[in-house]
């Protein structure tokens, strides 16, 4: 049997193909303008007492509750806090800052300070050192941003529906992150739901260089954040950008907490979405949106739409220190081309996004990446150093189809075989009921955000996963597909066994216990994890967060409602299809011994919204998050 392979290289590194990282452009002189003047003037006056300490809220312009505090510094080591006298129990947030330099300037950023929906907030500042307090501040903090209810708009804050808190000792005391699209705001909360860090999005068209992503952005391990945004393409447009190419998600952005850019990355094709550092080589690992040559009516379109050029469908590796890319890996070679996709998006016109490749990650243990093949409910597991195609976990249907109809590569060996966790015996996909069965309980359909989960397993050959399985369908037979409002999208955690080519679902959360309420068509993540690395309290952090919902007085919570009706799911009778609409997050920290939700917060836009286009091309976008992360505030 052939096994499909590809690991390229197109980029030579020389900036042609992807200009790189770039740190001469306004956003960085502007910040770096800025750092210089709060830190030039501080002089040995300047200590740390109530008086004489320099302090500057939001120093950047772009992260509202952190500040700067400049002093002439005599300790190695402080410890901050903040912490508001007008809130009952409100958690306090800590750092010890270490190996500080003394006897010279320092600016010391403090983060955590607390803002509330429609009133200022009293916040205090204290600054400890070895021997005991040294410094004590007040401040007070101006209201939230307004929702879209409130403001008229579209794009505003996200109104917060807090369902429970909890106490430290249920969660600790990281905070809960969200990025929170389109075009609105990356926001942390703490285990009381009080927001404690956000930053905006920023107008693109009066104040380009105030940007910041806030759609698809991970942090990385020397702290800052690092993400790409669809209004983010001020600063570089590729010359030799085709017709049918969207032009945004081309500028990688990389700032801190305090909003200070630091680079900003321009690249050829699209980080529409996910990120991902590689451990100690300084190197990102992306799904990049490389756009094709193919030109239109060549290869696999089951209904006509969305010819031309194919895309999201290539992995590439992009070198930190430069920008410039190491290595990429094209899908097209190494997965099926001809078998068809579900669902479809037909979000690019002209696209053929046969594959939507969303996630990869990597397995050091085996040594594999692991691709997220959304419009193929497929999982697959591909050698990082050669290419080739080691696994596929998916439906087992249409891998053998070809443009010719002949048969070139055997995939039956490549696909995994569903074990049922029910009976602990593989299923029988010969026999129409099994088959069935795994449709709708086992396989993962338009599934986002899969996570190699390490330290389950050290063996090369055992690879434990998880992934938001969004649910699109459950079954490539689109016209029986499952509706959205009789839908559930789970947080699984699969197990892949590469000697016996098998693939085992360990754990499953939100089919009942969220049900419909939490059905996202698309984007979401879900991350499972050990409470203070003890495997006794199993977790899941869990972002449904691509529901759509109708007022409709039989359903309590709304009737649940798909992105792309009669692509994205089966169009549903039950909802008015030009009918107003309103987008939901649902962000918990669930205890897996009991399926239940220690943290559970709600987000949506507080404003009904009509759906843009007609019955024949409906697309409902309002508020969504696709990333979600639980981490401490400091990095």
């Amino acid at each position: 049997m052939a096994i499909p392979t590809h690991l390229g290289y197109r980029d030579p590194g020389d900036g042609s193909y992807n200009p790189g990282l770039q740190l001469d452009i306004e956003p960085i002189l502007r910040d770096n303008q800025i750092y210089h003047d709060f830190i030039s003037d501080i002089t040995e006056s300047n200590i740390l007492s109530n008086d004489l300490i320099k302090y500057e809220q939001d120093l950047f312009g772009r992260s509202p509750l952190s500040a700067m505090f400049g002093f002439w510094n005599h300790y190695a080591a402080l410890t901050v806090s903040v912490t508001s006298p007008e809130i009952d129990d409100i958690p306090e947030i800590t750092h010890t800052y270490t190996d500080l330099p003394t006897g010279q300037a320092i600016a010391l950023p403090i983060l955590g300070f607390v803002a509330r929906k429609g009133k200022t907030t009293a916040n205090e500042v204290r600054i400890s050192s070895i021997d005991g307090l040294v410094f004590t501040g007040s401040y007070v903090l101006p209201p939230l941003p307004l929702t879209d209810a409130e403001a008229e708009g579209s794009n505003g804050f996200p109104e917060i529906q807090i369902n429970r808190t909890a106490a430290e000792d249920d969660v600790g005391n990281d905070l809960f992150f969200t990025a929170v699209a389109p075009g609105r705001a990356f926001i942390a909360f703490d285990r009381q739901a009080n927001v404690r860090w956000y930053i905006l999005a920023g107008d693109p068209d009066t104040a380009p260089e105030l940007c910041l992503p806030t759609y698809n952005n991970v942090r990385l391990s020397d702290g800052t954040f690092i993400g790409s945004d669809d209004h983010l393409r001020n600063y570089y447009t590729p010359v030799d950008l085709e017709a049918n190419e969207p032009p945004g998600q081309r500028e990688l952005w990389r700032f801190d907490a305090t909003g200070r850019v630091h680079g900003v990355y321009f690249i050829r094709d699209r980080a529409h979405h996910s990120l991902m550092e590689l451990p100690g080589e300084n190197a990102l690992l992306y799904a990049s949106d490389y756009i094709s040559n193919r030109k239109s009516n060549e290869g696999p379109n089951p209904d006509n739409a969305n010819q031309g050029p194919t895309s999201e469908d290539c992995i590439a590796v992009l070198d930190l220190a430069s920008g410039f890319e190491k290595s990429y890996y094209d899908l097209r070679i190494i997965l099926n081309f001809w078998r068809t996709p579900v669902p479809l998006d037909l979000s690019i016109s002209n696209t053929y996004d046969w594959v939507h490749l969303n996630q990869v990650d990597w397995d050091p243990v085996s040594n594999l990446l692991l691709a997220s093949c959304r419009h193929q409910g497929t999982i697959a597991g591909i050698e990082r150093d050669t290419g080739a195609l080691s696994f596929i976990c998916a439906n087992h249907d249409d891998w053998q189809v070809t443009e010719n109809g002949i048969s070139t590569t055997d995939w039956s060996d490549l696909l995994l075989t569903p074990v049922n966790p029910d009976t602990d015996l593989p299923y029988d996909l010969t026999n129409p009921a099994q088959k069935a069965e795994a449709d709708r309980k086992f396989w993962t359909w338009g599934q986002h955000n899969v996570q190699v989960l390490v330290g389950d397993t050290s063996s090369s050959s055992v690879i434990d996963f998880s992934v938001f399985n969004n649910g699109n369908f459950r079954t490539r037979t689109m016209a029986t597909g499952v509706v959205a409002s009789e839908n559930a999208s789970r947080c699984a955690h699969y197990r892949v066994d590469l000697n016996n080519r098998e693939v085992r679902k360990l754990s499953e959360y939100g089919e009942t216990e969220v049900g419909a309420k939490g059905y996202s068509p698309y984007v979401s993540t879900a991350r499972f994890f050990n409470y203070q690395d003890n495997a006794a309290f199993p977790r899941v952090f869990v972002n449904f967060g691509g529901s759509n919902f109708q007022d409709n007085a039989a359903y309590t919570d709304g009737l649940a409602l798909t992105i792309e009706p009669g692509y994205s799911d089966r169009i549903d009778p039950a909802e008015d299809l030009l009918g107003p609409f309103q987008g939901r997050v649902i962000l918990q920290e669930v205890d897996l011994n009991t399926a239940t939700p220690l943290f559970d917060i709600q987000l949506t836009s507080g404003k009904f919204k009509m759906p843009a286009g007609d019955e024949s091309d409906i697309r409902r976008i309002d508020l969504y998050s696709f990333r979600a992360y639980k981490m401490p505030l400091y990095a």
